[in-house]
């Protein structure tokens, strides 16, 4: 089965939108004559950081790379000590490449250097961030200002300098349309983002003093600087899977592409025609998420439905539009209708006649981001069905009440789109072009590619956590990071809580009711929510303690670290320790992490209702995770010393340990017996199950919340070990 593919116009786009979600973008090493050593520390270096898929090398001292070879990777980084073998034909390639969405960053000496070291031909300074000079090297330079401190490129960045050579650039000129984001020492650019989108210039060589007397000093952030770099040009894989009658070229596909390229969040927007065959799972599994409607009906309805289900439970997201959410024998079969994972119900024909938007349930969800209008034309195709199974919830409602969005409490990789897609471009009296369809679409794949945060909390200074939100959305990882009530005053509704992915919970002050919030917090993680929870809310000890959930979030544990098994909060400074799984998720490019003066934590170490992922630096849990609920804890007050002095230190990795466990929990899976957390349950974890059930009083075996390993928690292990593979 064929499938074509269309790039965004890098012109297009207004954000640069980091990849998210379970894909891992490949990156690609352009070098000019580089020593093997220095590649291979380079490529190591990036590949450690736990962010890629795969990062190889090309020498374009000796070959110029092809642009079908650079889109097998997501982005470029571009460096060479020696002469580019061609350097007009490598800076054409790479200005297409851009051109195409895809992203480049430059470094030493192609962004500073001799005449020669810099790309050529179309590469003009419309694409480079610094403006090209000789190169400064021979006096030892260290990271100055940061003028952008919540950019994602110096998300964790701390430590950085040169060595007694530190290359870089000798001006600080900067082409239209960049803008400085750190600099050196001396003030010369060190960060440059733009002009581009999917651009960034680093101006220093890179590899590090461990092999090249010319690099930065091996115990700083520069692998930090140059992954955080690539991911900052990265963004997300689209594929238009469509049941038609049509060739890819007719506007039913082309005005759809059109508009999702004109949103700029996308990179590649591929088609496939699903009327002529079905796609298999590791085709899906090259993109972010799929946007799928039919006119015609599908090749294979059931074996469809099967590998859609099957993408959705690897995390990637799906959303379904048109007549497969209208008309019965245009919908998906198999698992995806067996195994509920729609969420309009199809009926035996769709509703027509003019119809616009009407109720918005959620105003500040991300799918209605920047929607103000929505004209469903003269047919208006819409649902018949009002109604969503239990754990889907509209977003936004036609003017007679069907459903235009709706999305999911079990799956937050989910949502549906009551339209149909093309507009009226393609036909006039389809919905109407100049209203916000398009951006409708947009969002709502973007919503299915990453998490939708809140906030919850009762912070003493409510701007603490408004700026937290902002510095989480900065790190574009979400679709959405906003702030609810302060629980010190309010308690919020089921319904209030309900359209988040995942929440951040910690408290400060005492809640103003505990036991409301412990028991819709524990409806929310059994609808299919996740709680990542912080101090105070991990520490608080004693039952009149308010500054934690109570109720059945006690009784039937959902917390970790089980009531009463704590003492009072600990401070004192403390920092990152040992790294108990440096290959979970949580724990992703966390190298540095330092709590401050205060660093309040657990003042001793229980047995947790779970395992500790992350320690610090005097053994008390950082990090731990849940062994059979959404649940995370970070034991760190998430407040950073950019916002409060008693913070943890903000140029550290606190920010992306709180992204990471966010992410992690919104689409974990937890696996009840996995005791030792190697995605099995075998004799291993039966071994640790004996000792846990002769203790009794010992809740790391606790699969049922009560507080004890018995018999009851046994029946649940043996349903595990039965099945011996976690989900």
């Amino acid at each position: 089965m064929s499938i074509t593919r269309t790039a965004a116009c890098a012109t297009l786009c207004f954000a640069s939108l980091a990849l998210a979600g379970p894909r891992k973008p490949s990156v690609l090493i352009v070098h000019a004559g580089e020593e093997p050593a220095h590649v291979t520390e380079v490529t190591g270096m990036l590949q450690s950081s736990g962010l890629f898929a795969s990062v190889d090398a090309f020498d374009a001292h000796t070959d110029t790379p092809s642009i079908d070879l650079l889109t097998n990777y997501d982005a470029a980084m571009v460096w060479n000590f020696d002469t580019w073998l061609d350097r007009v034909s490598l800076g054409n390639t790479l200005a297409q490449y851009v051109d195409l969405g895809y992203g480049v960053v430059q470094t030493m000496f192609t962004t500073a250097g001799a005449i020669g070291s810099n790309l050529g031909g179309n590469w003009t300074s419309s694409y480079n961030g610094i403006g090209f000079g000789f190169g400064n090297v021979g006096s030892v330079a260290t990271l100055g200002s940061v003028a952008l401190p919540d950019h994602p490129v110096m998300n964790g960045v701390s430590v950085f300098g040169g060595s007694t050579l530190t290359p870089r650039p000798s001006n600080n000129s900067l082409t239209p349309g960049a803008t400085i984001v750190a600099s050196w020492s001396d003030s010369k650019p060190l960060v440059v983002a733009g002009p581009k989108v999917n651009r960034i210039d680093l101006g220093f060589y890179p590899p590090s003093t461990n092999s090249s007397t010319a690099g930065w000093t091996a115990s700083g952030d520069g692998a930090k600087l140059m992954a955080n770099a690539l991911m900052a040009t990265i963004r997300p894989k689209i594929l238009l899977c469509v049941a038609i009658d049509k060739p890819f070229s007719d506007p039913n596909f082309t005005d759809v592409t059109n508009r999702l390229q004109a949103s700029g969040y996308f990179s590649t927007i591929s088609q496939f025609n699903a009327h002529n065959g079905t796609p298999s799972l590791e085709l899906l599994k090259e993109y972010d998420a799929v946007l799928t409607w039919s006119t015609q009906s599908y090749h294979n309805s059931a074996a469809m439905g099967n590998v859609l289900a099957d993408y959705v439970d690897e995390g990637y997201g799906v959303v379904v539009a048109g007549d497969t959410n209208t008309i019965n024998s245009k919908s998906l079969g198999g698992r995806w209708s067996s195994d509920g994972y729609g969420l309009i119900t199809p009926g035996a024909a769709y509703t027509t006649g003019t119809a616009s938007m009407g109720t918005v349930w959620y105003n500040t969800h991300p799918i209605m981001n920047g929607v103000s209008s929505f004209s469903g034309g003269f047919y208006s195709f819409r649902p018949t069905s009002t109604v969503l199974p239990s754990h889907g919830f509209p977003v936004a409602s036609w003017t007679d009440g069907k459903i235009l969005v709706a999305a999911s409490t079990k799956f937050p990789n989910r949502a549906d789109l009551g339209f149909y897609p093309p507009s009226s471009v393609v036909l006039n009296s389809f919905w109407d072009g100049s209203t916000d369809g398009g951006k409708l679409m947009a969002n709502t794949l973007l919503y299915t590619i990453r998490p939708f945060v809140g906030l919850l909390h009762s912070e003493t200074d409510p701007a603490d956590a408004s700026a937290l939100a902002s510095r989480l959305m900065q790190l574009r990882r979400f679709s959405g990071v906003s702030v609810l009530t302060t629980l010190k005053t309010t308690t919020p509704l089921a319904t209030s809580i309900r359209p988040f992915s995942s929440i951040l919970l910690w408290g400060h002050d005492s809640f103003a009711d505990s036991t409301t919030v412990g028991n819709r917090l524990a409806d929310y993680v059994d609808a299919g929510g996740s709680v990542v929870e912080g101090v105070f809310s991990t520490t608080a000890s004693v039952g009149t303690d308010n500054t934690r959930p109570r109720g059945r979030w006690i009784s039937q544990g959902y917390d970790i670290t089980p009531e009463g098994s704590t003492g009072a909060t600990l401070g004192g400074q403390a920092s990152l320790g040992p790294i108990v799984g440096p290959a979970h998720p949580v724990t992703t490019f966390v190298r540095r992490f330092t709590g401050g003066t205060t660093s309040f934590r657990q003042s001793n170490n229980p047995n947790f209702r779970g395992r500790r992922l992350l320690n610090w630096s005097d053994g008390k849990m950082l990090a731990s995770l849940h062994s059979f609920r959404k649940r995370v804890d970070l034991d760190f007050w998430p407040v950073s010393s950019a916002d409060n002095a008693l913070g943890w230190i903000s140029n550290t990795d606190g920010k992306t340990l709180m992204a990471n466990a966010l992410t992690f929990a919104s689409a974990m899976k937890p696996c009840p017996g996995d005791l030792n957390g190697d995605g099995l349950v075998d004799d291993a974890d039966f071994t640790l199950f004996v000792i846990y059930y002769n203790n009794l009083v010992d809740p790391r075996a606790d699969f049922t919340g009560d507080g004890l390993t018995e018999d009851a928690d046994f029946s649940e292990f043996v349903n595990s070990y039965d099945a011996l593979v976690c989900p």
